[in-house]
């Protein structure tokens, strides 16, 4: 567990659902909403991914959930690769001087990293499978 993030509001209630802070290894972002003035927000569905297999093959996927990043002061934005559906092979979070750092590591579309004042989290659970 990241233990820098610890103090960003949200963060034990992600961690919490998940038992241990996500990896957002093939999540997709949902919605990406900037504002200049205002708040703005990134939500991530993403799962955890258990040792199980179906009968397919395919790695059982449970806790589904949407993470919304709530961004305030967003200072610097750097996007690549916007497409129809926006899968990441990862999403770090870390603290910086002034604030906190969003990457998202390329998959399939939207990649990139974003930097803002403040952060907060909020989880969004999905279905009944959990």
């Amino acid at each position: 567990m990241p233990l820098h993030l610890k103090s960003i509001a949200g963060f034990n209630e992600v961690a919490s659902w998940f038992g241990d802070w996500p990896s957002f290894h093939d999540a997709e972002i949902l919605q990406l909403c900037l504002d200049r003035t205002g708040q703005s927000f990134l939500k991530v569905l993403t799962w955890q991914r258990t040792r199980e297999v179906d009968e397919r093959g395919v790695y059982v996927q449970k806790k589904h959930a949407v993470v919304v990043f709530l961004l305030d002061g967003v200072r610097d934005v750097s996007l690549d690769g916007f497409n129809h559906q926006n899968v990441i092979f990862g999403l770090d979070v870390e603290t910086t001087e002034t604030g906190v750092k969003l990457t998202m590591d390329p998959c399939f579309g939207l990649s990139g990293s974003i930097e803002a004042k403040g952060l907060r989290l909020e989880l969004q659970p999905q279905g009944s499978d959990d």
